[in-house]
């Protein structure tokens, strides 16, 4: 285990190099490869290139030859929150988070074994999220917050065929970081007495999980497909002083399970694709997001290509889901193992963890620069969702909004 954590900590520092990392189905990517993205995060019932590594391992036998893409995603989130006003201190602040661009990679191959026996692996940044308010005043109520949660895979996996039908088993080596940091005055009721910083920096920790897929052709060109991802347990040592004792306290919080559905249909003659995927992430059995209450998240993604000519595809399609924050009314719990008020709560999900992003409206294209080179792009724009808690006699009102937009591109190789 000490060596997968090794391989995983130099995997994760070299491929999430930025300082935050954003996502979009709670804090998923919609999907991690750019023909996935610029097709609504589709890639259950149909083939994705070698990202179905990820999405739905059990299409890679379908890939010919030795193929190995390097792409990465610039996301470019603009969010905004407002405390108060303030039952005690006036107005209150708003302020724009810091945290407003990453660099997210991903790297794949494959290669066949035997010509119905092939393996694939490769490497992700698939979940994250955090704000950054550093620059407010902090006695205004934005607590100078900092959270960032960083999280990569790495990913072997094998697919082989019998006659129509395709299987993909695969195992994800996970590498997640977790910073939790915000000032907080010493006595509420008089801020003269000063602040403490209650976070106790970047925590890392490592997991393992699986995943397995199906695929089978109905008829020429009608695909079906399935998957399933376990849950990947990670608990992070010394994260936050929940409780304001001056101890850390660690905090576990697993990466959930997701199971989904897809089916696909390609026109080899006229040349076009469409596919249809239904996903289920179970954000309200996995550790943390239970205690912040989350809700499980049913994610629709739409997809569609066209091959113009023998060098250029088009790409466009549309994902939703619900946000799993969407319209709560939070209730105290217990967080990292210490009683946590529902004004806490609320605080932490609206301004820390801005997760409450729901429609995307995705292109793309891809081109063949030669008979081994080829280029994927892929433009993801997510319109601004707003949510808020009102106020009470005791507690300030919250509003945060959060929109997206990120491009992508991938360079691929083909032997």
């Amino acid at each position: 285990m000490k060596t997968i954590g090794k391989i995983s900590k130099v995997a994760g520092l070299s491929l999430l190099t930025a300082t935050m990392l954003y996502a979009t189905n709670g804090d998923n990517m919609i999907g991690v490869g750019t023909q996935s993205r610029a097709m609504g995060g589709t890639g259950v019932g149909i083939g994705v290139g070698t990202d179905s590594v990820f999405r739905n391992p059990a299409w890679i036998v379908d890939m010919k030859g030795f193929n190995a893409s390097f792409g990465a995603t610039a996301f470019m989130p603009d969010v905004k929150a407002k405390v108060g006003p303030m039952p005690m201190a006036g107005n209150g602040q708003s302020g724009t988070s810091k945290a407003d661009f990453s660099i997210i990679p991903s790297v794949s191959h494959s290669d066949h074994i035997t010509d119905d026996l092939a393996y694939g692996v490769g490497m992700f940044g698939v979940s994250g999220m955090g704000a950054d308010y550093r620059n407010e005043d902090p006695n205004k109520g934005l607590a100078n917050m900092r959270t960032s949660l960083q999280y990569m895979r790495f990913v072997p996996s094998i697919s082989y065929k019998v006659e129509n039908w395709r299987l993909g088993v695969g195992l994800s080596l996970a590498y997640g970081a977790l910073n939790l940091s915000a000032l907080t005055p010493n006595n509420p009721m008089d801020p003269t007495q000063g602040y403490a910083q209650r976070g106790g920096g970047v925590s890392e920790d490592y997991g393992v999980g699986g995943q397995v897929g199906i695929g089978y052709y109905v008829m020429p060109g009608l695909t079906l497909g399935a998957y399933y991802q376990t849950q990947i347990d990670t608990e992070y040592e010394d994260v936050f002083d929940f409780n304001n004792d001056g101890v850390y306290e660690d905090m576990k919080l697993s990466q959930p399970a997701e199971a989904g559905i897809g089916i696909g249909y390609s026109d080899s003659y006229y040349g076009y694709t469409v596919s249809l995927d239904y996903r289920r992430i179970f954000w309200s059995d996995a550790d943390g997001y239970d205690a912040f209450q989350w809700d499980d998240q049913d994610v629709i993604a739409l997809g569609a290509s066209y091959q113009v000519n023998g060098d250029l595809v088009l790409r466009a399609g549309y994902n939703y889901a619900k946000s799993p924050l969407n319209n709560k009314t939070f209730k105290p719990a217990s967080v990292a193992g210490v009683p946590f008020q529902a004004f806490n709560i609320a605080y932490f999900n609206t301004l820390g963890f801005p997760a409450y992003t729901e429609s995307h409206i995705t292109a793309g294209l891809s081109y063949e620069l030669s008979n081994t080179t080829g280029i994927d792009l892929a433009v993801v724009y997510a319109p601004e969702v707003t949510e808020s808690q009102a106020a009470t006699q005791m507690t300030p009102a919250l509003e945060a909004s959060n929109q997206q937009t990120s491009v992508s591109g991938t360079l691929r190789f083909k032997f």
